[in-house]
């Protein structure tokens, strides 16, 4: 039986919602932080992103034309959004043309390439058929926000994504692409969870790249995604790693993600300040 993609999300996403947001009512205080999320889609969230001062948002993705709906949220609010040009590559999602993203490098309408969602396609970024629109990244000095990690539950049989499988989400296998790249600027989007020692060695022989906590910040039991948050910064790494939320259908989630870091004790009040805003603002070259 195959199941659509998006029932998958909202059933195993809004399980998890329900379940973080029982234990951990507290996420609805505000925070007095000036917070970027480098992981968004376009979904409604600007109520919540207002009520925990999510000043900036990078936004990808979304229903029908994903190029669009991206482009759609910065023009409604452009002080606040940054539109990313997701692409994927499969036979249900085809890369675009490439002149389409020149021209909106060029004209500055995408300032980020990503979410590439290279896994769901049955591949990885080092696959010979994204080198031109890496090329692309290169020469407009544009980063690249790669999903990585594991999947919702049950994906592979899902339509969309029939030859996707979890071991093309692990962060090691984006080397290739770096060195035939070296000039390309690469989030890990959901920080390689669960590929902890990969996601610590692409950090730490690459340091062109960053990664994000996006989803894995609310998804994940508390516990687990504070051993991981702490290996890696017990490793040196707290200013490689970026806020994200990737709230999906679910807005209640960016509160619940930040609440997460914030809880995290043995990150110290310059770590949080990092992971929250300014990773995101040295990464991705804001000006704020």
């Amino acid at each position: 039986m195959l199941v659509h993609r998006r029932n998958f999300l909202r059933a195993c996403g809004g399980t998890g919602l329900a379940l973080a947001a029982g234990r951990f009512a507290s996420a609805a205080a505000k925070t007095n932080r000036q917070i970027i999320d480098v992981h968004m889609h376009s979904y409604p969230a600007l109520a919540e992103m207002k009520r925990h001062n999510v000043i900036r948002g990078i936004v990808s993705g979304g229903n029908g034309d994903r190029l669009q709906a991206a482009l759609k949220w910065h023009d409604n609010d452009p002080a606040r959004f940054i539109p990313g040009a997701s692409i994927r590559g499969s036979e249900d999602t085809p890369l675009p043309d490439l002149a389409v993203l020149r021209k909106g490098f060029s004209a500055g309408q995408f300032r980020v390439l990503g979410e590439v969602t290279a896994q769901y396609a049955g591949t990885t970024l080092s696959d010979p058929k994204y080198d031109p629109y890496l090329a692309l990244a290169e020469e407009f000095d544009i980063p690249v926000a790669l999903h990585t990690g594991t999947m919702p539950p049950g994906m592979t049989h899902d339509e969309c994504c029939r030859t996707a499988r979890v071991h093309f989400g692990r962060p090691g296998l984006v080397e290739d692409a770096l060195n035939k790249h070296p000039k390309l600027r690469l989030n890990l989007m959901h920080c390689g969870y669960p590929y902890l020692e990969d996601t610590i060695a692409i950090l730490m022989q690459y340091p062109q790249v960053n990664a994000d906590l996006g989803a894995i910040d609310w998804l994940l039991p508390r516990e687990a995604f504070h051993s991981y948050l702490r290996a890696l910064t017990s490793a040196g790494l707290a200013k490689r790693l970026m806020f994200g939320s990737d709230h999906m259908f679910w807005p209640d989630a960016i509160g619940l993600a930040i609440e997460a870091v914030e809880s995290a004790s043995f990150l110290s009040d310059g770590d949080k300040n990092d992971i929250f805003y300014g990773n995101a603002v040295s990464f991705y070259k804001l000006k704020v």
